[in-house]
């Protein structure tokens, strides 16, 4: 199993750590449902990614479904490289609000 880890700042960041794949991301969005109830912007913080294939990408297409629904504005922040690249691969790139 995956090893990844789901942190919630002080300044309301949310930050992941660990690796992001198909194990991890089923237990990540079971974690990450309940914060789109109430804030009124979410910031996820992907500065300790270590590893991420496809299902990240998934997941995040997953959040920004939830997002919208429950009109929560989602930013991603210190976005990594090679996920970035992936995205582009796939042509998502620009659905991902990174800054």
């Amino acid at each position: 199993m995956s090893d990844c880890k789901v942190e919630v700042a002080e300044d309301g960041r949310v930050k992941i750590e660990g690796v992001l794949d198909l194990n991890s991301v089923k237990m990540l969005k079971k974690q990450t449902i309940g914060l789109f109830n109430g804030p009124s912007e979410i910031q996820f913080d992907l500065c300790a990614v270590t590893q991420s294939n496809s299902a990240a990408l998934a997941l995040m297409l997953e959040w920004i479904k939830t997002a919208q629904k429950t009109q929560v504005s989602l930013s991603f922040t210190n976005f990594p490289e090679h996920l970035r690249q992936l995205a582009r691969v796939y042509g998502i790139e620009q659905d991902l609000k990174i800054i």
